[in-house]
């Protein structure tokens, strides 16, 4: 019998066999920063998959990597955060976002600076953005595009120029700062490697902690200096007192208890904020 019209023998040897249509190239999409390092550790740390994320990482010293606008065909700048998505044959489309302050964070500056503090703004984030953020919380001196190295530099330099610089960070590229900073702090929210590097976790979500915990520094010193002078008057009057045979064994030790009472009653003041 002849063979079936539709079976494959039925084809000539020389007919020319056609090619599988090529799989359509999915979209990518190019993540642009001013602080990627940043962005990737969080996003990583969410769970979420960053693809390319060693172009990604490698911006900052390739301007063609994937993940700049000129990756996906996009012209133009990139201020602050920016998303972009490309799809062949279709135009990128640009998705930008922007940090939100604290709701307490301008109150929190006011109260460092009423402690005599200065204030100041390091970021990795494009001018813009900082310049924003810088401007809502009520800053005046800020740097953008700050590296973790260049964090730590300005560190450094503060502190040989003989200032005691208080660093507050919480990512993974503000370690290497909290570390070199005469005290540090980090929010509860704040990475591991943030919290581990600073000498202060704020437990709590609002800033007012951090000036808050400045003043509980300064009156526990305060504090301390008082039951050392206290210390040293106890002793210069009741050493002589005793050496001369006017102070009876039991008098000494009812005197030497009231003083240990009175020098922890006095240390237990460092916890109490003082009436305003």
């Amino acid at each position: 019998s002849a063979p079936d019209a539709t079976s494959p023998s039925a084809a000539p040897a020389d007919a020319p066999v056609a090619a599988p249509a090529p799989a359509p190239a999915p979209p990518h999409v190019a993540l642009v920063v001013p602080s990627l390092r940043s962005l990737c550790e969080r996003a990583l740390a969410a769970g979420v998959t960053v693809a390319s994320a060693a172009g990604v990482l490698a911006l900052a010293a390739d301007h063609n990597a994937p993940g700049l606008a000129a990756f996906c065909g996009a012209v133009g700048s990139n201020p602050g955060l920016t998303l972009w998505l490309a799809e062949p044959g279709v135009a990128p489309v640009a998705f930008r976002f922007a940090d939100r302050l604290r709701a307490d964070a301008a109150a929190a500056v006011a109260g460092l600076r009423a402690l005599g503090l200065e204030v100041e703004l390091l970021s990795g984030d494009a001018a813009p953005a900082v310049a924003t953020a810088a401007r809502q919380a009520g800053i005046t001196a800020w740097q953008a595009g700050v590296s973790p190295a260049g964090k730590a530099a300005h560190i450094e330099a503060l502190r040989a120029a003989g200032r005691r610089p208080l660093m507050l960070g919480d990512g993974i590229n503000d370690a290497a700062a909290l570390a070199l900073a005469h005290v540090s702090a980090a929010p509860d929210d704040g990475t591991d490697l943030a919290q581990t590097a600073a000498d202060l976790v704020l437990r709590s979500q609002n800033l007012m902690a951090l000036p808050a915990a400045v003043r509980t520094a300064r009156r526990a010193q305060a504090l301390a200096r008082q039951n050392i002078g206290l210390s040293l008057g106890y002793n210069a009057l009741a050493i002589p007192l005793a050496c001369l045979g006017f102070v009876t064994p039991l008098l000494a030790a009812v005197v030497m208890a009231s003083s240990s009472i009175i020098v922890i009653l006095n240390a237990l003041r460092a916890g109490k904020e003082p009436a305003a």
